[in-house]
Order: structure tokens, then sequence, then C-alpha cells
């Protein structure tokens, strides 16, 4: 079984300086079988969220990453997505991202408004 879970602002901070990424950023951690197993970075401005990086080596979790990440930003009153990582386009795309000149972009409530893949529909 898998969890998700906000990561500290020092534990974000030490992720941020492995990928080379500068300033404050926000971090939710995988953790599989109580082991630490991915992670995704991003960045929180007004209403947009900017997803960073998303890690796993798993892609059927990292999509939960970017789903966890996506409900905190609504949580935080964000509306719209974006990430410029090519990347994860090909997981951002399953998820309704669409790519337009470098950047994937989705509107949250969009998301989570539409029937997961898991349940086609049945939820």
């Amino acid at each position: 079984m898998f969890e998700i879970h906000p990561a500290a602002a020092d534990k974000a901070a030490v992720l941020a300086a492995r990928e080379g990424l500068g300033g404050q950023v926000s971090a939710m951690i995988l953790w599989d079988g109580g082991e630490e197993s991915g992670y995704a970075l991003y960045d929180l401005q007004t209403d947009t969220v900017n997803l960073l990086v998303c890690r796993s080596a798993d892609a059927d979790l990292q999509e939960w990453l970017v789903r966890a990440v996506l409900n905190a930003a609504a949580n935080r009153n964000a509306v719209t997505a974006v990430c410029f990582d090519k990347s994860q386009f090909p997981i951002l795309e399953k998820l309704g991202f669409s790519v337009e000149d470098g950047c994937a972009s989705v509107s949250i409530p969009d998301v989570f408004n539409r029937p997961c893949a898991g349940c086609a529909g049945g939820c």
C-alpha cells in the first residue's frame, strides 16, 4: 500500500537542492511499503500551481503524486496547473492536461470533476 504526504519545508528544500532548483518549493513524498519511493516538487503562485519535478519509478504512482499536488493546490484555491518539464507530458496528458508551446496545462476542477481511469465512470 502506498501513501502520499506533504513534506516538511526542510525536506522540500533538500529535494529542491537535489534537483538544482532554487527558491522555496513545496513537496509531496510518496511512501510505498513504508519506504520513500518518489516525490513531486511544485510552486504555488496565487491561483496557479507549477509542477516542477515528479519522480517515481512506477508510472501509476507518479500519476497519484500529480493528483496529490493538484489536490493540495486546489485546497489553496489554485484553479490552474502548469508544467514545463516535457518528460512529464505523457502522464499529464493521461490526466487531461493539454500541451501547447512547451507547456502542459489543465483546469484543476476539470481533473477532479471527471471519473478516473480506474473506475471508468462508475464512481
